[in-house]
């Protein structure tokens, strides 16, 4: 998984960035001013299990952060470059909007005012897109005039015809629906207006601010203190929780920042559990056991037989993989078993 920052200046899209990476090493790559981080998905049930294994290897679920240039700049940018050419690739768009007022880190409109914010930062995106699907339709009305032999634009044309439509009522394509085929032909514009939308409300300490209800599908939202939060971040673990409660912090930024993107983005983690590595999968929920063999890898989905499960809680209360198949707990499943979210598999396949 893929998150893409963006945000006003001065909103605190780095600093979340930080809280994202925490120690993880930030690499900013080539010329473009993008950072991209690493981050380890935090999960409990793997500690547990490693706890209990003590394995040679545990692997975390991990996802990838890109901390894109802040957006609104204007002229900023050189003629041709493409501020958002490092979240294009993402699978969703975290939007960080300013709620926290300081007077040493003024805000370029002066006053303070999220929901205009959110207005600017969603508006510059769908213009974005309306600029690409514009020029592509241009592009394809000189094609058609050309008549090529067996040449037919009319379902791609048909398609950002209605994007279009839409852009143009600054309505984000992510509240359409569209067709398998017409899904594969967008695919390659990446328009970013079609991707899940997580909006990061960045408050004061101690700030008391209520999220405003998500108001079209494919978008959430969370309230952070972002700088408190990287403070914290950046104390030891068990020194963490009483400076949270000090601050008024009810749960950890990163896991609320993670469970919120995986909610979002319809994922859930399987684990695979042994003497040699304890590990988290992700998948799409839905997946059957096939689909999360191949997640492990190709050559157990080809050769798949079948899945033994076991539950997480079950587990832990029978509190060993002996003990739980003697409960029953241990479940033989075929290929279109749709896993669950913390299920413990053992893919049986042929070599």
């Amino acid at each position: 998984m893929r998150l893409g920052i963006l945000g006003l200046p001065q909103a605190g899209k780095s600093t979340l960035f930080e809280i994202l990476v925490a120690a993880a090493p930030a690499r900013t790559p080539g010329a473009r001013k993008d950072q991209v981080g690493v981050v380890r998905v935090p999960d409990g049930r793997v500690d547990r299990l490693s706890s209990m294994y003590s394995p040679k290897k545990t692997t975390y679920a991990t996802l990838e952060v890109v901390d894109s240039q802040a957006m609104g700049q204007g002229g900023g940018a050189a003629k041709g470059t493409d501020l958002f050419a490092g979240v294009r690739n993402a699978d969703a768009l975290v939007l960080v909007v300013r709620v926290f007022d300081d007077p040493a880190v003024p805000h370029p409109r002066v006053t303070i005012d999220p929901a205009r914010d959110l207005a600017d930062l969603k508006a510059e995106i769908v213009l974005n897109d309306l600029a690409i699907v514009e020029t592509r339709l241009e592009r394809i009305g000189k094609q058609k005039r050309l008549v090529v032999k067996g040449q037919d634009l009319s379902r791609e044309e048909a398609v950002l015809e209605r994007c279009k439509e839409a852009l143009d009522r600054e309505q984000a394509l992510r509240e359409l629906e569209f067709t398998k085929d017409e899904e594969r032909i967008l695919r390659g514009f990446q328009l970013l207006s079609r991707l899940p939308l997580l909006v990061v409300y960045n408050t004061g300490s101690g700030q008391a601010f209520t999220a405003p209800s998500p108001d079209a599908p494919g978008t959430a939202s969370v309230v952070l203190p972002c700088a408190d939060e990287r403070e914290v971040a950046q104390l030891p673990a068990e020194e963490r929780v009483p400076f949270r409660e000090a601050y008024g912090i009810s749960e950890d930024g990163l896991v609320l920042l993670v469970r919120s993107a995986y909610r979002l983005l319809g994922l859930i983690s399987f684990l695979t559990a042994g003497e040699d590595e304890v590990r988290a999968w992700t998948i799409v929920e839905g997946d059957s056991a096939v689909d999360a063999a191949g997640a492990i890898h190709s050559d157990l989905a080809q050769g798949f037989v079948r899945a033994q499960v076991i539950a997480y809680g079950q587990f832990l209360e029978a509190g060993s993989e002996a003990k739980a198949r003697e409960k029953g707990w241990q479940r033989t499943e075929g290929r279109d078993y749709r896993v669950a979210d913390g299920d413990i598999l053992h893919i049986l396949h042929n070599k």
